[in-house]
This record gives structure tokens, C-alpha cells and sequence, in this order.
């Protein structure tokens, strides 16, 4: 008898991303004529834009969390320059830069539910602060993804505050949901061409379930981004 299907779980629509960011890579660095490569590869980015937004939210350590990403987007970087002798922000730092904004958005949210709007209000101007900082940054030095791309899980953290809403329950909607999806229509209507592809992304999302998954990959997917790079790069080096 065949299981019911119970929707994906986050390893799942991760492993997807991964093979997603795969195949753009590929795309990019050894068949740049392979459109369809590139066209597969727009899932990537908002399947973990995503899930960089709900681990702002349930991780037990918000400094290593932030701390984890930003190094190892900085050694991206690094790597990167010495292969290419250019500056190029990844997509880890493009996520470091939405963690600041987020963190300082959910401070404000905590304190205003213990009705201490004072303190509360720090967060809202940190976050502020860091929305001007990543704008400045997109706009002078090149972003993976850019200032859009920054604030994708931020929609879905300000939409997330109509959770409880009457009307969401009435109508069984994900409020946060609809904020990430408003986010990466104005990011795929401003990046153009075969990013309006990362629309498919949504139809995946709305079949997450909300569990973990069986297996503990949190290490997996963290060094999967470097080294993935490493190996398609070195690729590409001996067939060029």
C-alpha cells in the first residue's frame, strides 16, 4: 500500500537546492550555452532564502549562526578573489546581511510583546541601520543577487507578524509565504531574463511540511557551497 504524501520536508527541499545551485554553477563556469542549466538553477537561491529566514527564527544560537555563514561567505571571498582577482559578495553574504535586518526586526517583535516598545525600538534602528548599510553595499560593490536579493527573507518576516491574523486563519493563508513571494516577484521583475524562472520555487514551498527530516545535514549543506565551487572550478580549470 502506498504511503500518503505528506508534503517536503526541509532536507528535502534543500538536497533539491543544492542540486539546483549545481546545475547553475555548471551552467555558468563549463557550459555557459546550456541555458537550460542556468533555467534550473533559479530554484536554488530562494529555497534557501527561505530557510535562512526560518533559521533566523528557530535556531538556538543566533551569533554562530550569523557568525558561521559570515565566515565562511568571507572565505568564499577570498578563495574566489585569489582564483579571479575580483571582489565578489556570494550568496552567503548576501544571507549574512538579511540576518542582521532579521535579527533586529524579531528584537523589536519579542519586546513588544513584553510591552517594552523602548528597548523594542533599538532593534527596529538597528535594522534600519542595516537595510541602508546592505543598500550602499549593493550599490557600489557587486551582491550575489543584489539589494533584492538581501531582502527576500525580510519580507517574510514582516508578513510573518499577520500569523495570528483573523483573516489568514479564515482563509488557511501563510502570511509569510505571501511576504517571501511578493519579495522574489519584485526580485525576479528587477533581475530580468531567466529569473522569473525562480518563481517555481513557490509550488515547492507550499508543499513544506514543516518537519526537519530524518538526518542531521546541517554540516552538509554549510560546506556544500565551497566545496562544490572547488570542484566545479578545478573542472572547468582542466577542460579550459
Amino acid at each position: 500500500m502506498n504511503e500518503k504524501f505528506c508534503g517536503l520536508n526541509r532536507d528535502q527541499l534543500k538536497i533539491i537546492a543544492a542540486i539546483s545551485m549545481t546545475s547553475d554553477h555548471i551552467g555558468y563556469m563549463i557550459f555557459p550555452d546550456a541555458i537550460a542549466l542556468r533555467i534550473t538553477g533559479r530554484l536554488a537561491f530562494p529555497l534557501f532564502s527561505y530557510f535562512i529566514w526560518q533559521g533566523s527564527k528557530y535556531t538556538h544560537d543566533k551569533k554562530k549562526y550569523l557568525s558561521g555563514l559570515l565566515i565562511l561567505g568571507l572565505l568564499c571571498i577570498l578563495g574566489y578573489y585569489v582564483y579571479c582577482r575580483e571582489i565578489y559578495l556570494n550568496s552567503l553574504i548576501s544571507f549574512s546581511m538579511s540576518l542582521c535586518i532579521l535579527y533586529g526586526i524579531q528584537y523589536f517583535k519579542n519586546k513588544a510583546k513584553q510591552n517594552d516598545i523602548k528597548r523594542g525600538l533599538r532593534g527596529l534602528s538597528a535594522s534600519a541601520l542595516c537595510i541602508f548599510v546592505s543598500y550602499l553595499v549593493c550599490k557600489n560593490v557587486f551582491v550575489d543577487y543584489g539589494f533584492q536579493g538581501v531582502m527576500l527573507p525580510v519580507f517574510a518576516e514582516v508578513f510573518d507578524s499577520f500569523q495570528d491574523n483573523k483573516i489568514s486563519e479564515r482563509f488557511n493563508l501563510n502570511p509569510s509565504l505571501l511576504g517571501f513571494a511578493t519579495g522574489l516577484i519584485w526580485l525576479s521583475y528587477s533581475m530580468g531574463g531567466t529569473e522569473f524562472f525562480s518563481l517555481f520555487s513557490l509550488p515547492l514551498l507550499i508543499f513544506y511540511n514543516g518537519q526537519k527530516g530524518k538526518y542531521n545535514l546541517k554540516g552538509f549543506f554549510y560546506w556544500f557551497y565551497p566545496l562544490h565551487l572547488l570542484a566545479i572550478g578545478a573542472i572547468a580549470a582542466v577542460i579550459g
